[in-house]
């Protein structure tokens, strides 16, 4: 039988006159709904023996050595007893337990209040917690007041260190202790400085580093998905199996289009380390999260609306009941700082490089590297390939940017652009009209080297015109390529209009190129920094088979932006090759996983530290 159903019949036996000993029955069995993360401790003929302030007591020596094997086992002890405050903490500090114990309520108010008020502070669940007291009275109280609390009389202590629900997860450096204690410490400056609570938020020096080498720490990342429940939004869950978990989650991990990162969290109190995990994949550029889930430890700090909006509030299937709104709250979250790794540990801490704007244009590979760069501005334009009218508007080649820097398409250029699927808007972009302020750009144009263009024969438009499997090919010439790169009708109808109103124009010579990145990098002003991302040269063939020769085609186009590179000095060029060593780190020639792009990312970081003179060094 329950521990709460037996409490339920204490009362009922209770308001019946039935004898009080019928109902002070041992628990030979504790069997509770989940498992026990807190103990909280009644002190007087508890834990024990006799009564303090009515003529002494006896000292239980196994009691005391369960409240520290439960705390190397991760699971917290509390107090809620009437006594006298100040003698019960000489007590337990002369007898060297006072420490273990987190959240001491000792007053002589009712204990179901005041076990409602400490688990809201604390951050836990009913279900999750323990209450002892040897006053049936007190547990039926208690559990009135909070509903799926698990209570007992002093007869089941005996049994818990068995039990197993109180199995725990061991901890033998008490780093689950010293969490809550920080926690605790926290609870009591907030009530000293008034019970503002967004105000003592503001005064507490909030920083938060994501970590997105989530490899290193795989185990965390696991416990935090597997073990959260009151603050894990999606529920999603890994392999009990810890080597099946980590398997799986290295998997998704090493994708291109997945974005992770361990959230680490330090304010004026102390460092409570890894408190969150976030993983979401991109489909066609689009992000949806997978895995949302925080440890309670920071509960109303609002590191988890921090963290949503940070990701710009993409969609997440909602599992269950959590103890935050992240989606329906829209509270500003501004007393919280991105840190980089040294500041975490500084006793001043200071911002990252931050940016009035950055806009990026270009394919998936600026797609992956946005994710880091988001933590660096408020305002992120992201201007990729995504899906459009049943075909991939590839917003990587320059064809598509050229207008909005250059005056634009003519009415007779609208429509012959219609016919093919493109719209007006798509051939506009926010380098047509740069943001005032401090502006990081980055601009990809892969697509430049391996898709033709066509030119229309009545406006004059030239535009380029791509289907999977059409790289690199005239698609008028080659009847039967049209046949089988159209998987849809529209797409059949726009390769009939291509053949009768355009001719291939073929790739863009490297003088064009030259002409058209001069161009747009003369639009961007000089005091913006501008990184353009070269395109890989060899793939996994050739770096399984050094004899292959490179991509002769993204060879050419890297040989174009670094002539044009040269003459500038805010452009930086990145490589992907300077951070790639292995076939493996690679899913095909255009596509890397996901380490690389974050390698990408701290080169980035390191040069612009070493160039910046306006902002906080990182």
């Amino acid at each position: 039988m329950p521990v709460i159903s037996r409490v339920a019949v204490v009362g009922r036996c209770i308001s019946r006159g039935v004898d009080m000993g019928q109902a002070q029955q041992k628990f030979v069995h504790p069997d509770f709904a989940e498992d026990i993360r807190l103990v909280i401790w009644d002190l007087d003929e508890t834990f024990w023996d006799g009564t303090l302030t009515e003529g002494g007591i006896g000292y239980r020596d196994d009691h005391h050595r369960l409240v520290i094997e439960l705390a190397r086992r991760g699971i917290m002890s509390a107090i809620c007893s009437k006594n006298a405050a100040s003698t019960i903490e000489a007590l337990l500090r002369d007898r060297g337990l006072w420490d273990y114990f987190i959240f001491p309520s000792i007053d002589w108010t009712p204990k179901g209040p005041r076990i409602a008020a400490m688990l809201e502070q604390i951050g836990l669940r009913a279900p999750s917690v323990l209450f002892l007291d040897d006053n049936p009275m007190n547990l039926a109280q208690a559990a009135h007041m909070n509903p799926g609390l698990n209570v007992g009389l002093p007869q089941l202590i005996s049994e818990l260190a068995d039990a197993p629900q109180l199995r725990g997860k061991p901890d033998p450096q008490l780093s689950r202790l010293a969490q809550y204690k920080l926690k605790e410490r926290k609870a009591v400056a907030s009530v000293v400085a008034g019970g503002d609570t967004i105000d003592f938020l503001r005064n507490s020096n909030v920083r938060v580093f994501l970590d997105y080498n989530v490899e290193a720490h795989l185990d965390r990342a696991i416990e935090l998905i597997n073990r959260t429940n009151q603050l894990n939004f999606t529920k999603i869950r890994l392999p009990e199996d810890q080597d099946a978990a980590r398997a799986e989650l290295s998997a998704v991990l090493a994708l291109n289009t997945t974005d992770a990162a361990l959230i680490r969290v330090r304010d004026d109190f102390g460092d409570y380390g890894f408190v969150g995990f976030y993983l979401t994949e991109r489909l066609h550029n689009m992000r949806r999260i997978k895995h949302f889930c925080f440890s309670c430890r920071t509960l109303n700090m609002y590191i988890e609306h921090w963290t949503y909006a940070h990701l710009g509030r993409p969609p997440m299937a909602l599992q269950a009941e959590t103890l935050s709104d992240v989606i329906g709250d829209l509270m500003p979250v501004d007393w919280i700082t991105p840190a980089t790794l040294a500041e975490m540990d500084a006793d001043e801490p200071s911002p990252v490089i931050r940016f009035d704007h950055i806009v990026a244009r270009g394919g998936c590979d600026l797609a992956s590297l946005m994710h880091y760069f988001a933590l660096h501005t408020d305002h992120l334009v992201e201007e990729f390939n995504q899906p459009l009218n049943g075909q991939m508007f590839r917003r990587d080649h320059s064809s598509f940017l050229m207008p909005a820097i250059e005056g634009g398409l003519s009415e007779a250029q609208i429509s012959a652009a219609a016919t093919l699927g493109y719209g007006p808007d798509d051939f506009t972009s926010q380098l047509g009209d740069m943001p005032q302020g401090r502006v990081l750009c980055f601009l990809s144009f892969w697509a430049d080297a391996d898709i033709p263009e066509y030119r229309h024969g009545a406006s004059g438009l030239v535009l380029p015109y791509w289907l999977v499997g059409a790289q690199n090919h005239d698609l008028i010439a080659k009847s039967e390529l049209r046949e089988a790169v159209a998987k849809t009708d529209p797409q059949r109808q726009r390769l009939a209009v291509l053949a009768r109103d355009f001719t291939h124009a073929g790739l863009l010579t490297s003088s064009e190129m030259a002409r058209r990145y001069d161009r747009i990098l003369d639009q961007i002003p000089t005091d913006a920094q501008v990184v353009v991302v070269l395109a890989p040269e060899t793939g996994p063939v050739q770096l399984r088979n050094p004899e292959r020769s490179p991509h002769p085609h993204h060879q050419r186009l890297n040989a174009v932006l670094r002539q044009v590179a040269g003459q500038r000095g805010n452009v930086m060029l990145l490589d992907p090759a300077d951070f790639i060593t292995v076939a493996e780190d690679m899913i095909d020639l255009n596509h890397f996983k996901r380490p690389v792009y974050h390698r990408m990312y701290q080169d980035v970081i390191q040069r612009l530290s070493q160039t910046d003179q306006g902002a906080p060094d990182v």
